[in-house]
């Protein structure tokens, strides 16, 4: 019966090798060939680009912190700069101003003298009289209003009220009595006494044509705001951009205007 049975031998081992492979299941993807060489070439483009992306964020943070070194400097410097000071500075250079304009009406006055005195027909010579030129250089109220303007720039504030006050009475309708009015004004600013200084600012009205109108007109308005009284600064800075148009402070009225709602 088995005499042929080393025939059936390859048959079974057939059968039980094709018995004993499993076909792969149908939900098992089979994976793609990875070329290792081209990914680690990728990987080592792609930390390259990080590493100089890096760099370069080091270096904006590097400049965005150097920025806001030089701006926190800079607010500290401006912050500094306190509201009496630039005040202190626009004072300054009020007095500059004031000297300029005497210097200037000086050098017109001398600049309009005749080269050449009239000769009398006696043949006598003209004689040059010290006296006759001393309103031209400079007259005793005029000396006498500089030094209370110095003196104010001294910041002896006291002293220069006594000194303007000197003026106005020796010469209570000269040609700088609305100026001293409104340094007497300035003076009780700076010392903080603002209702004294409204009245001071408010009689330089009372001199037509004083160059110093419009000063005084910010000033009260100026004055008003430090008493705490927007109501009546809001009025009185209007009055200035009302009636002097073409002064410098009108830009600083509206500003203080457009705060001060």
């Amino acid at each position: 019966m088995f005499r042929y049975w080393w025939i059936l031998l390859p048959v079974a081992g057939l059968y039980f090798g094709c018995a004993s492979t499993k076909p792969p299941a149908g939900n098992e993807a089979l994976l793609p060939e990875i070329d290792v060489i081209q990914v680690k070439e990728h990987s080592d483009e792609a930390l390259k680009l990080a590493q100089e992306a890096k760099l370069d964020v080091e270096m904006v943070t590097n400049k965005l912190t150097e920025t806001d070194n030089r701006l926190i400097l800079l607010s500290e410097e401006v912050s500094s700069v306190s509201i009496a000071k630039i005040e202190e500075l626009e004072n300054r250079l009020a007095l500059l101003i004031e000297a300029y304009k005497d210097l200037q009406a000086q050098v017109t006055a001398i600049e309009a003298m005749p080269r050449y005195a009239p000769v009398k027909k006696k043949g006598k010579p003209a004689t040059f009289s010290p006296a006759a030129a001393a309103p031209l250089l400079g007259s005793n109220e005029y000396e006498l209003y500089q030094g209370a303007l110095r003196t104010f720039n001294s910041r002896a504030y006291d002293k220069a009220i006594e000194l303007f006050n000197d003026v106005l009475k020796e010469y209570p309708k000269g040609e700088y009595a609305g100026n001293a009015r409104y340094w007497i004004g300035e003076c009780y600013y700076a010392l903080g006494d603002y209702a004294s200084g409204v009245a001071s600012f408010i009689h330089v009205f009372d001199f037509k044509n004083s160059p110093k109108a419009d000063d005084a007109q910010f000033k009260v308005g100026l004055s008003y705001l430090k008493m705490g009284q927007a109501t009546m600064a809001r009025e009185e800075l209007k009055k200035l951009v009302d009636r002097y148009p073409a002064s410098e402070y009108v830009e600083r009225a509206k500003k203080y205007l457009a705060e001060n709602k």
